[in-house]
């Protein structure tokens, strides 16, 4: 049985909330047994108090609720304890599973940050670090087929709106369990109330936090406290502290109540708590004000748990103040800390070294402070938050500090601060949000970052033009090619204008572009921009920088799509040699990727035994670079690199091996990116084409197909990525008998290529030649031979009178001058075909024999990586 809350649908496994905050007591001496995987749950609050009849309820719905779904929800007030019951409730509990794991869920990011983190612990391996939605998809896989562990437990603390864990709670096996103030779970889920304490509850608790206090007394207290367990741990903690008489707090409550209502404000939590809050805060403000400085500063950070390193920055970067002069005193420090725990205005949690303050207590602790003080608090946090950046978000190592930062740069509100380290911290975040792959998250945080800052500042403003980038990066990624395309070059042109062609900034704008151009199926214009982007980056930074290396890997790629394979080659292995100088070492990823780039280019060239070779060696490098962990076995590099290696040996005839790894590489990328990623359908390219060469004619087609309608969905029907698959699809209807439907595809396949690409690109000559087949098989050899004759001398000028595909148009023509009593020019040319075929591959391939037998020959096409 699962047991979550959610909304009823069949869509939801079963569900239990229970309304968030984080007060309540529990016994102490209960056993506890950490289970074996054991994640973020906080620490036991030992004073834990009643509940008993609540804890019994919650045990009753988690466990005995196994044959129907059935909702449940445990709703009340701020402060009621709602969290410490679920906390009670796992170290109660704990010996009944095998895994528990604590989600902290009141913002998106972290909650789906949270939630991923599970997966190593659950054995999942191979996943990219980057893609967090393949990470929790495993996850919520794992936990429902209850493999490795089938008894867990997962528990979502102060999730909001239902529908916000509609597509991350699991199910199965073991046990979700949701905490949650809002009042629509109600709507959603069979409900039981969680209220305040009881009074003898109150009485017990007063009786344990404040030795020696009458029964009369804690009635009299929990009375004027409503029992609402928030307030009654603050006058319990103030009273022990300072030895403070009921009488005298009841007094200094009236007088804290009357104020808080003089003061008109409406408030979503009772009145006794600001009450209660407010005489605590008072006792700081009077002995400690470095204390009551610093709370003012914690009430801006997020709800989530604050480490006190990133507290200790603040002798660095905030201003000359009492405050920092505590902070840079280890011992007054520590002093402020306690004290502020004495009087429960945060938790200290001693073995993760963090601070954590109650929303409630937060909320009300702003609303005390005048607006230059709110300024200033809020703006000394924002300080705080910057200078624990580690301005790495593209490196691994460094997720875990930006994680952290992620639970209160949004609370923090820093996309308000104009400080230039601040905002640096901004893009970083957007920046760290794309290459861990919560793209929701980061599409959210950047929409809001350009729109506040465009109305701000002028369009001119470098950090505004960083987020543009980062905006049309990620669009780009999520296939919104226009979108991507009209920020992108928007920003370009202000860069160029404000900050100058050589500006870094403007330097990675145009590499951006010249990805979002290829994408867009505009490799001419890709090709212009990028050329003028190597010098630009060889003047700024040098020819051996990796900025430099990556501009040149660039322009090569448009250069192989734009039929320029030698230069490509060229350009590649320059790559090759200056990444390898530059690393120092053959099995570096980068210099792999390179080494990879040069077996494509090889291939391109008709050059497939040596690709294959070259394919080969490469594969055993990039097996190295998974066994060192360098990179994951899925790996986009790593899968491109297969991919490639998959055609190489198709092109050099070993199609048996082919057909296996392409359809290893095609189910890895399915997996682990989903059906539409560009990867996913380049290996469904190969795939395909793989079946097609072993004669699995029909579902060739229909893989084709299918390629075929995602490409005109992410990218547009006329694409030429599109037109491409188009024809793979029409050459499968050929061999299938089908010449009037391989006809009306390749028709419609060479319009769009010729429109898109020009009548001499090497992808349009192919389709050209297809046509000219499936036109001798329907009897019009004519025009097949008209065609033919076209096409022969064209490939014989963009790729030469040896390449694979122009003495396949060659051997093809021989045929339809055969048909029409053109014999000897046949003859001639099938003997020159056979022996320039035969030097080039071999007497033995596949492409001479089928010549020599007087076959038709096929030209498919391979989408490169752009």
């Amino acid at each position: 049985m699962c047991v979550s809350i959610t909304e009823v649908s069949p869509s939801y496994p079963e569900a239990f909330v229970v309304d968030s905050d984080t007060q309540g007591k529990g016994p102490a001496g209960i056993g506890f047994s950490a289970p074996e995987v054991w994640g973020n749950v906080p620490q036991r609050n030992t004073s834990f108090t009643g509940r008993s009849e609540l804890l019994d309820q919650l045990r009753e719905h988690l466990t005995g609720q196994r044959d129907a779904v059935v909702l449940h929800a445990l709703q009340g007030y701020g402060g009621v304890g709602k969290t410490m019951l679920a906390i009670e409730y796992i170290y109660r509990y704990s010996r009944d599973y095998e895994v528990i794991w604590w989600v902290p869920s009141d913002q998106q990011a972290l909650m789906r940050s949270a939630l991923a983190a599970l997966a190593p612990r659950l054995g999942i391996t191979g996943l990219p670090p980057d893609k967090l939605d393949e990470a929790i998809g495993a996850v919520r896989d794992a936990l429902r087929r209850g493999q490795p562990y089938g008894r867990w437990l997962v528990v979502f603390d102060n999730a909001d709106q239902p529908e916000d864990l509609k597509e991350v709670l699991p199910h199965g096996t073991g046990h979700v369990l949701v905490t949650s103030r809002n009042h629509r779970w109600k709507q959603s889920a069979k409900t039981l109330e969680v209220d305040v304490f009881m009074r003898e509850e109150s009485q017990e608790f007063l009786g344990r936090r404040v030795p020696g206090i009458s029964e009369a007394d804690a009635y009299r207290l929990a009375e004027s406290l409503g029992d609402l367990p928030l307030a009654l741990e603050q006058a319990g903690a103030l009273m022990f502290e300072t030895a403070m008489s009921v009488d005298t707090y009841l007094d200094r409550l009236s007088e804290e109540a009357g104020k808080v209502l003089g003061q008109g404000t409406v408030l979503d939590y009772p009145v006794p708590m600001a009450a209660a809050w407010s005489i605590s805060l008072q006792r700081v403000r009077d002995q400690m004000p470095s204390a009551m400085a610093l709370l003012h500063r914690i009430a801006y950070f997020g709800p989530e748990p604050i480490p006190l390193d990133l507290i200790n920055l603040g002798r660095f970067v905030l201003a000359p103040s009492n405050l920092r002069d505590t902070i840079r005193d280890p011992y007054r420090m520590s002093d402020v800390v306690r004290e502020i725990g004495r009087y429960a205005l945060a938790r200290l949690d001693n073995l993760r070294r963090t601070l954590q303050m109650h929303r409630i207590i937060q909320a009300l602790i702003r609303e005390e402070l005048n607006e230059k003080e709110q300024e200033t608090a809020r703006h000394d946090v924002h300080l705080l938050l910057a200078a624990a950046d580690p301005d790495r978000p593209d490196d691994y190592e460094a997720w875990e500090d930006y994680d952290n930062l992620v639970a209160h740069v949004g609370p923090s509100a820093i996309i308000d601060c104009d400080d230039p380290d601040v905002r640096r911290l901004a893009t970083n975040v957007g920046r760290f949000l794309f290459v861990k792959g919560d793209l929701k998250a980061c599409e959210a945080w950047l929409s809001r970052a350009l729109e506040q800052w465009t109305d701000k500042f002028p369009p001119t403003d470098l950090h505004l033009l960083i987020v543009k980038r980062l905006l049309s990066t990620l669009l780009n990624a999520l296939g919104r090619f226009d979108e991507a395309f009209a920020i992108g070059e928007d920003a370009l042109g202000l860069l160029r204008q404000e900050h100058g062609e050589e500006h870094d900034e403007t330097l990675i704008m145009l590499n951006v572009l010249g990805g979002i151009l290829r994408q867009r199926g505009e490799f001419v214009r890709a090709l212009e921009l990028d050329e003028g982007s190597v010098p630009l980056h060889t003047r700024v930074f040098g020819s051996q920088h990796p900025n430099t290396f990556r501009a040149t890997n660039n322009f090569a790629i448009d250069n192989a799509l734009a039929t320029r394979y030698e230069e490509a080659l060229r350009l590649d292995e320059a790559i090759y040699e200056g990444r390898l100088n530059h690393y120092g070492n053959d099995g570096h990823y980068q210099v792999a990727f390179s080494r990879n780039a040069i077996a494509r280019d090889l291939r391109l060239l008709g050059r497939y035994a040596e690709a294959r070779s070259e394919g080969e060696r490469t594969f055993a490098t990039y097996a190295d670079i998974v066994r060192q962990k360098t990179l994951i076995e899925n790996h986009t590099d790593v899968l491109l690199q297969a991919r490639e290696l998959s055609v190489a040996r198709r092109k050099a005839g070993a199609f048996d091996e082919a057909i296996e790894l392409a359809r290893t590489v095609f189910h890895r990328h399915r997996d682990t990116y989903g059906e539409d990623h560009p990867g996913t359908l380049a290996a469904a390219v190969s795939l395909a084409n793989a079946q097609r060469l072993v004669g699995d004619h029909e579902r060739s087609a229909e893989f084709s197909a299918d390629t075929s309608a995602r490409y005109a969905k992410t990218r547009g029907p006329d694409h030429p990525f599109t037109h491409g698959s188009a024809l793979n699809t029409a050459i499968a209807h050929r061999l299938l008998g089908e010449p009037l439907k391989a006809k009306k595809l390749f028709e419609s396949a060479l319009a769009g290529l010729t429109r898109s690409l020009g009548e001499e690109h090497h992808y349009t000559l192919t389709c050209v030649t297809n046509l000219a087949s499936v036109l001798a098989d329907l009897g019009d050899n004519a025009e097949a031979r008209r065609l033919g004759e076209e096409s022969l001398e064209r490939f014989r000028n963009v790729l030469g009178l040896d390449h694979p595909h122009t003495l396949a148009c060659q051997a093809n023509l021989v045929l339809d001058l055969n048909a029409l009593g053109e014999t000897e020019r046949a003859a001639d040319l099938k003997d020159d075909a056979i022996k320039r075929f035969t030097r080039a591959l071999g007497e033995d391939y596949p492409d001479v024999l089928a010549v020599q037998r007087g076959l038709r020959l096929d030209f498919d096409f391979e989408p490169p990586n752009v």
